[in-house]
């Protein structure tokens, strides 16, 4: 078996299983809970709220695409910020619509050919954004966790407190170490030279060229602290969700853990959209804060739809609008 041919089996693999694991985890919501009252509970939903929640995700995914654009060009002279945002915005509708992270594909290519770019150098800065973006929700996460008071065993919630420390840890030291990243990259080459262990090994060296090109350890800690910023900036739209359909705004925590928490869940293969895998882990962290089963239903729901919906169709209007120049049009002429 060729490794293209391997890569694409896992493909395959990680496909179906989310299409399985998505529509097991959506049955389990629909068999759980009383939909009816869901919807009731949805269509009394207050529009104000879900003004603000949208605001403040376009502004979040505005500054995504600014720290990402900082990622490729810290200096600012080969990729202007204006042309760089939709088609960064475009990648995400593309991966929330279509299986195998198309959209990191597009990402990739659009970025490589528009500003040429090598194609190492913009997946290591891919690369790099979801490490930030892992270490940021898991701060997310154990900040909601410290703060608020669970229906989980005291242990339990020890435990898991413990676990997240731990990985922000070793996530910050991976954005701080790129000299130990290109070292153990060379070490898994010389004892395992296999070639998932070679295409790992790459992979290391583009994140850790990636985390040079950023900067010292002073401006990746900021970028650090940036990446916090944007997540919660995003933490409101479940917090709209959770405000228009009745919940009070001094009980923000409650939301809070089911944004990290179903965040976190969609780590889990799920189908495009990562339906299923979010539904799924945000009604347990609802639950694990005493919010009713409807009540937490309808709010994943609605702060799914808000965090879905929008760059989906921008993604299917930018790519209309630029159809005789976009990339895929041209991988489709190949």
């Amino acid at each position: 078996m060729t490794a293209e041919r391997a890569s694409t089996g896992g493909g395959n693999l990680r496909f179906w299983l989310g299409v399985v694991v998505g529509t097991a985890f959506l049955a389990l919501l629909w068999t759980s809970v009383d939909m009816a009252a869901v919807g009731a509970l949805l269509m009394r939903a207050s529009w104000p709220p879900l003004v603000l929640a949208l605001f403040a995700y376009a502004l979040d995914f505005l500054m995504r695409a600014w720290r990402f654009r900082l990622l490729l060009d810290p200096d600012g002279r080969k990729v202007p910020f204006g042309p760089s945002v939709a088609p960064f915005v475009a990648s995400f509708g593309i991966s929330d619509i279509l299986p195998f992270r198309l959209g990191d594909v597009f990402r990739v290519y659009w970025f490589h050919r528009r500003f040429s770019l090598p194609m190492g150098h913009v997946l290591g800065a891919m690369v790099v954004e979801r490490v930030l973006d892992l270490v940021s929700i898991l701060m997310v996460a154990g900040l909601a966790l410290l703060l608020i008071d669970t229906a989980l065993p005291a242990e339990i919630v020890a435990q898991f407190r413990l676990v997240l420390v731990v990985a922000v840890a070793v996530s910050l030291a991976v954005l701080l170490s790129p000299g130990a990243i290109e070292a153990i990259a060379g070490w898994g080459e010389r004892k395992f030279p296999l070639v998932l262990v070679l295409k790992m090994a790459g992979t290391a060296r583009s994140v850790a060229a990636a985390v040079r090109g950023t900067g010292d350890p002073r401006r990746i800690l900021g970028m650090v602290l940036l990446s916090f910023a944007l997540w919660l900036l995003e933490s409101l739209v479940m917090l709209g969700a959770w405000v228009s359909l009745g919940g009070g705004v001094p009980e923000w925590l409650k939301p809070l853990v089911a944004f990290a928490v179903s965040t976190l869940g969609t780590l889990v293969p799920a189908l495009p959209g990562h339906f299923g895998s979010y539904e799924f882990f945000g009604m347990l962290s609802y639950r694990a804060v005493g919010v009713e089963a409807e009540q937490g239903a309808a709010t994943i729901l609605l702060a799914h739809l808000l965090l879905w919906l929008p760059t989906a169709l921008f993604a299917l209007g930018w790519l209309v609008s630029v159809r005789r120049q976009s990339p895929l049009t041209m991988l489709r002429a190949r």
